[in-house]
């Protein structure tokens, strides 16, 4: 069994915060950047880790080409209307107990994330339009907890887990940042299967979120602002590794849906359209996407490198490609039992 899969981080990871929105409004979605998409991938969330502490830290870079759909709009050049990239990571630390709760095995973890946003509004990209970045924002996340997640082993190599998460608008709020000032609430559910040669997960939550108090987002300081609720999405990650020496290899994916409208404040999402600002509307948005990662066990620590491309996309501007890696580690687990010296009888 290779480390990664003995320091599975567990769902934890599947509430991993983006921190690419737009300052300028809210045309790009909200609330689907209060989850990166792909960013549990390679992490079998189904099975539980041996009991003991870890963490892992997870760099990403994440480079966009623009809005798509009703809220695209158009930018100088032909773009579409806002673009995306942002680069960041993530710091999880995760605790399994050792405990039995039903029959499954108990863990905790608590996430940090932190991210630079990169933001065009006039263009698809800086990179094939020619025009410039429009703003930088640079902040700390917020923190993700995620006080349950019960890992139930079903035999013959499957696993699968249910698990409570949140996140708690504690991070960077000052007007106009893009770390969502509101909460999120993420109930999860995840299934692998684990074998010599194989390993595979499906990892999924449903994502909930509250109203926004007006401080951050692209119409903080407006009377639209207040009170904005994103709908709500339904979103997972997936992978089949093909396992080979310390290699591992194999297909990704993922995908966002977002099952409820968004509720505008103010009037509702119609007042802002009427208050020209058509751009920003509330469509819902969707995307998926799919990849390959390649990883390597190097004993201490095990170490993931994928890459992603959003292949169909609707109202928002977190679509395109994104670079992931991981290395993950244990920092203390407990002790074996020492072995009982052997006493011969006189």
């Amino acid at each position: 069994m290779t480390r990664l899969r003995q320091i599975a981080l567990g769902g934890a990871t599947a509430a991993l915060l983006m921190g690419g929105a737009v300052g300028e409004s809210f045309a790009v979605e909200n609330g689907a950047f209060q989850y990166l998409a792909g960013a549990s991938i390679g992490i079998p969330a189904g099975a539980a880790a041996p009991p003991g502490l870890y963490s892992a830290f997870e760099p990403f870079w994440g480079i966009t080409g623009g809005m798509t759909g009703t809220q695209g709009g158009t930018g100088a050049g032909g773009g579409k209307g806002v673009a995306l990239g942002s680069l960041g990571g993530v710091v999880p630390l995760v605790w399994s107990t050792g405990w039995n709760v039903f029959g499954a095995s108990y863990s905790v973890a608590i996430i940090q994330p932190f991210a630079t946003a990169i933001v065009n509004v006039t263009g698809a990209s800086s990179a094939t339009n020619g025009v410039g970045v429009s703003a930088w924002q640079q902040m700390i996340l917020n923190t993700i907890w995620q006080p349950v997640n019960l890992s139930w082993n079903l035999g013959n190599g499957w696993f699968t887990s249910v698990a409570f998460s949140f996140a708690a608008p504690i991070g960077t709020h000052t007007l106009g940042i893009a770390n969502p000032d509101f909460w999120t609430i993420q109930p999860g559910l995840a299934i692998s299967y684990l074998s010599a040669n194989f390993v595979g997960t499906v990892n999924m939550s449903y994502n909930i979120y509250t109203g926004s108090q007006g401080t951050a987002m692209g119409l903080g300081g407006t009377p639209f602002g207040v009170g904005y609720v994103s709908g709500n999405q339904f979103v997972g990650d997936w992978d089949l590794l093909w396992k080979f020496g310390k290699w591992s290899i194999g297909p990704v994916g993922y995908w966002v849906w977002q099952t409820t409208s968004d509720r505008a404040g103010g009037g509702g999402c119609q007042a802002v359209i009427n208050a020209g600002l058509g751009a920003i509307g509330c469509g819902n948005n969707t995307f998926v996407g799919f990849g390959g990662l390649i990883g390597y066990d190097f004993g201490p620590v095990d170490m993931q490198v994928w890459v992603t491309d959003t292949v169909w996309s609707e109202n928002t501007a977190q679509a395109g490609v994104t670079v992931f890696s991981r290395i993950g580690f244990k920092i203390w687990g407990p002790e074996a039992p020492a072995a009982r010296p052997l006493v011969s009888k006189n």
